[in-house]
């Protein structure tokens, strides 16, 4: 259970800095702050991943609740608008909670009110819920929908095209505000009363837009209001949803129960770490082709391939799900193409793009973790070895797009103007990290790939030969072509230009992968420089400070920030690659396990104080303080520090 307390709440400033998330498990999410005052256009109580029209939509933005008493109304709600907060419902706010689900609990007088928010598992459908904890009074419960039916990315403003009307269902009303968009269905578990009431609120503003250099300011549609009494003992449900709504009380007593046997099955020495395992299912999902895949990170991120499979292992393996990640392998497996998986899902549509050359060989990996958690080997060779076999024939033949092996043995990929790698941010225009030519990581992750194809491989197959004397060439070579003298490590690309020497920490992976083309010397060379140069609690840098390139901030609009994503932002989903290879190349093991549970407990044992509360975020900034920043809640970080936790020694 994490707690945010009184004085916190009711400060603005803090509040609004404390995002709660909550999902559905097909794509979509309800999420806002600590107050429930939005500070993005992400932030809404129903964002629906929807079929048709195929994609994320923020259909009820939020919902301004009020208790009314003695002829007084007390707003629990609040919202930013130009040079104001309005209501201010805030100050009622005793305390935020975030367990099973996030509430918030109000006290007025010697009336406590309880609002919970959640999801309803597989379905478009919220729950918010109002109890009356502490009181002698029987107040009026008012609450009005505000709506704002459009995409994740976009804004509405108030339009002509808007269709204010609604109808009646049971308990409730059914409204369409746009053709092509579905219905919204809307309605209480008790009788309730509703007063129709268009009504738009203008300039509704989302300040951390603002601050990313985006449009910022929104009108919402509130359609009418919901009246009815709120007594003691008798829970007020709203619901909203994209159908018909049902027994309202057999939908959240069920939903609960969900989430408590989900929270049971999560094991973990350490209470945080079980709560992060029980947080870590937001990522999983099935799509709206009821595909069993991973979303990269909330709000903004899909499904990618390359984030997939290297967060699939401690969401699903390690995390007690092993039958979701065998899905999530099996399904990826038939989309192998040409030596490669697909690094994006589109929402959108059934698009899928070819356009990283990691994330098949990601997937190697992926399939080995699956392996080292006595998963089955018939499983793999009866639904993944295909694939496997497929990427590694591919390269060998010469397939891959964009792709080569060269006489070094080395793979090659890409050019001046293309980004295949994870470090694939692109500002004004053009790549912000080149790294074209054989990159370190990609040639790490081929070789194993490699190794792990001839330890499965029948002794018949034909393909044998050619991957063991291509394994032999690239370990013969690797060293000669990517040894950093200068700085006793691993260089960062050999291309056309020479050896890069920037100290990223891409070279860990060929320390940390199961096969490596290293020695223990060269092993702790490498975990050497990149300890003096890149290693946080939070993570590894992804550039050394000592660079001039060096960017240790992450502000400013989206090519500023694009601009310092991998120039020494520190990512926490780094961290389980390093304690594996920390270890890997330690005398003292035991010793070495302690050193990584003390150093990285930031992000194995607690959650950012200002950020997203019970998650692990995308990044966080280079220098001291390390602020978090980007995603509030980022799949692989996740997933590596429940990884992580399991290699020290978690269960």
């Amino acid at each position: 259970m994490i707690r945010v307390p009184r004085d916190e709440c009711v400060n603005t400033e803090t509040a609004t800095r404390k995002e709660w998330l909550d999902t559905n498990g097909i794509g979509g999410y309800a999420s806002s702050t600590s107050i429930n005052c939005h500070t993005r256009k992400y932030h809404g109580l129903l964002v629906a991943a929807l079929k048709e029209p195929r994609g994320k939509f923020v259909l009820l933005s939020k919902v301004a609740t009020s208790l009314v008493h003695n002829d007084l109304e007390f707003h629990l709600s609040t919202n930013k608008y130009p040079g104001v907060y309005h209501p201010t419902g805030h100050q009622f706010v005793e305390e935020f909670e975030q367990g099973l689900y996030p509430s918030i609990t109000y006290r007025i007088g010697d009336a406590l009110i309880r609002k919970s928010m959640m999801m309803v598992y597989g379905k478009n459908t919220t729950l918010l819920c109002y109890e009356l904890l502490e009181g002698k009074v029987k107040p009026t419960l008012r609450i009005r929908p505000m709506l704002a039916y459009r995409d994740i990315h976009s804004l509405t403003r108030e339009n002509m095209f808007l269709r204010p009307k609604s109808y009646p269902e049971k308990n409730g009303r059914k409204i369409q505000p746009y053709e092509g968009m579905p219905s919204l269905y809307m309605g209480t578990n008790r009788t309730s009363e509703f007063h129709p009431g268009p009504k738009w609120s203008l300039n509704v503003e989302y300040i951390l837009e603002r601050d990313r250099g985006f449009d910022y300011q929104e009108d919402l549609f509130c359609p009418g209001m919901f009246e009815l009494p709120l007594q003691k003992g008798k829970p007020v449900i709203f619901a909203a949803s994209t159908e018909p709504l049902g027994n309202l009380e057999r939908t959240r007593k069920k939903e609960l129960e969900r989430r408590e046997a989900a929270f049971d099955a999560c094991k973990d020495r350490s209470n945080s770490g079980k709560w992060l395992k029980y947080f870590s299912d937001q990522f999983l999902i099935r799509n709206a082709s009821d595909f069993a895949s991973v979303v990269a990170g909330y709000h903004w991120f899909g499904e990618w391939g390359r984030d997939t499979m290297i967060a699939l292992p401690g969401l699903t393996f390690h995390a007690g799900r092993r039958e979701f990640g065998e899905e999530v392998l099996a399904a990826y497996a038939k989309l192998e193409r040409n030596g490669l998986l697909p690094n994006y899902l589109d929402q959108r549509s059934e698009h899928l793009a070819y356009n990283s050359i990691d994330a098949s060989l990601w997937f190697f990996w992926a399939v080995q973790e699956y392996l080292k958690t006595k998963g089955s080997k018939q499983f793999v060779m009866d639904n993944i070895y295909p694939a496997l076999r497929s990427v590694v024939s591919a390269h060998l033949e010469g397939k891959v797009p964009l792709c080569g092996i060269g006489e070094d043995g080395l793979l090659y990929a890409g050019n001046e103007n293309t980004q295949l790698t994870w470090m694939d941010a692109q500002a004004y225009g053009g790549p912000v990290t080149p790294r074209h030519g054989a990159a370190v990581e990609i040639n790490a992750l081929w070789y194993n790939a490699l190794r792990f194809f001839l330890e499965l491989a029948p002794e018949d197959d034909e393909l044998i030969e050619r991957a063991n004397s291509a394994a032999d060439n690239l370990a013969a070579n690797f060293i000669d072509r990517f040894w950093n003298h200068a700085d006793n490590c691993l260089s960062d690309v050999v291309n056309e230009h020479g050896q890069d020497h920037c100290i990223r920490p891409n070279q860990i992976f060929a320390v940390s992968l199961p096969y490596t083309m290293l020695n223990t010397r060269q092993m702790r060379a490498v975990i050497s420089t990149a300890q003096s140069h890149l290693l946080t609690p939070y993570g590894l840098r992804t550039l050394s400070p000592r660079n001039p390139l060096y960017t240790p901030f992450y502000r400013g609009d989206s090519d500023e920030r694009d601009s310092a994503y991998h120039q020494g932002m520190v990512w926490p989903w780094l961290a389980g690659h390093f304690g594996e290879a920390l270890i890997r190349q330690a005398e003292d093991k035991s010793g070495t396990k302690a050193f990584l549970r003390k150093y990285f407990k930031p992000i194995l044992r607690s959650f950012p104080d200002n950020f997203g509360i019970g998650s692990l975020p995308e990044l966080y900034t280079g220098n001291p303080p390390h602020l978090p920043k980007g995603t509030i809640a980022q799949a692989w970080s996740v997933a590596e520090a429940i990884r992580l936790n399991k290699i020290l020694g978690g269960r």
